[in-house]
């Protein structure tokens, strides 16, 4: 992997951040209408927007999350989850709960920087996102109960409009209007299409400044 594509990522992140406004072009049709980004009374956790180097080009790790009766069974996430008494920040949260779902050590994931935080109504969450790297493809050990299994994409699949698509996403036999992204026959929608959204355009903004494209 090109460190400087890396240092420049981390540089960027170092800015001020795209925010809500780049958040929301990706954000279910309803999702901001009378939309609080940052209530008093939600639950604060931290999501690892992992990326990793295979063959010179950056993968995104994305899990698919197990069927249960929570708010978001069976969708495509970033591993994370609920910040503990033990975390000493939400980075540590991230990277604790990366730890726990996905079997990644702590130890070979570098943090670049973090994103805006975004406030889920729907599970009363108010999410930290932080940017993780590895530089070579490290080995998945997925935690069952938790996670069904790994989504392992291409970053540059992302900014390609064609896998940004617009319609209606069945959740618990109510139908959401919203954007998402569709790549290898994957869906990834709400949250997880909001975060990538910015981080993209973050990545696009470090391309104008250095008059080239890495993606």
């Amino acid at each position: 992997m090109n460190h400087k594509i890396i240092k420049n990522i981390k540089e960027e992140l170092l800015k001020p951040l795209p925010g809500l406004e780049f958040q929301a072009k990706m954000a279910p049709a309803k999702r901001l209408e009378n939309y609080n980004p940052n209530p008093e009374f939600a639950k604060k956790g931290g999501v690892l927007l992992f990326l990793y180097n295979v063959d010179n080009e950056l993968y995104i790790a994305l899990i698919k999350r197990a069927k249960d009766n929570g708010a978001h069974s069976g969708q495509i996430a970033f591993p994370g989850g609920k910040q503990e008494k033990q975390d000493k920040s939400l980075i540590e949260t991230a990277l604790r709960e990366t730890e726990e779902e996905i079997g990644i050590s702590t130890n070979i994931i570098e943090i670049l920087g973090t994103l805006t935080n975004l406030y889920i109504p729907v599970s009363n969450y108010n999410v930290f996102p932080a940017v993780g790297f590895c530089n070579s493809a490290p080995k998945f050990n997925i935690n069952k109960n938790e996670v069904e299994n790994m989504v392992l994409l291409p970053l540059k699949e992302f900014f390609k409009d064609k896998n940004k698509k617009k319609g209606a996403i069945t959740v618990k036999n109510q139908k959401i209007k919203t954007l998402f992204y569709e790549i290898n026959n994957q869906i990834i929608w709400g949250a997880t299409a909001m975060i990538i959204s910015e981080f993209n355009e973050v990545t696009l903004r470090m391309s104008s400044n250095n008059n080239s494209h890495y993606f």
